[in-house]
């Protein structure tokens, strides 16, 4: 996508981020007793967290995120998202090819990820990019939506 660069998250994304959250996810009243910008400080310095920011190469805005543990030879990706008003034009497709890329420089063997059932754009991004169902995990989101496991072979 041109004029949009992916780097690594730094401290002042995180609002910015943190607001691309609050859009794309919902949350259990025990995670929102903590700030989503706080959550995403957190992961910032867990040694096996990776994000990852979409920014605007013109002004520097965050138009999305990614969230990702690397694991000994696993990806385990737990959050991909796009402020709303960017979506649909290849931003997540971007910050998972990144993702990937990233994967495949670390010899990681595979990537996993949940799903919402519901999510019909995003498991279809991951179907394209050759993720392979594995099975469903009932009631897995506090109100009671269904995940699809997925993974990536690599």
């Amino acid at each position: 996508m041109s004029g949009v660069v992916v780097e690594t998250m730094r401290e002042d994304d995180l609002e910015g981020a943190a607001r691309i959250d609050a859009e794309a996810f919902t949350q259990g009243e025990l995670a929102r007793a903590t700030p989503r910008s706080e959550q995403l400080r957190e992961e910032l310095v867990r040694p096996w967290a990776r994000l990852r920011v979409a920014r605007s190469g013109a002004d520097g805005e965050v138009l999305g995120y990614a969230l990702f543990w690397h694991v000994v030879d696993e990806i385990h990706l737990l959050n991909v998202a796009v402020a709303s008003a960017h979506r649909r034009r290849g931003l997540g497709r971007l910050l998972l090819d990144d993702l990937l890329a990233y994967a495949r420089a670390h010899a990681a063997a595979k990537v996993l990820l949940e799903v919402r059932v519901g999510n019909a754009p995003a498991i279809g991004l991951y179907r394209a990019l050759r993720f392979e169902d594995l099975g469903v995990r009932k009631r897995y989101y506090d109100d009671g939506e269904d995940a699809l496991e997925m993974m990536l072979t690599l």
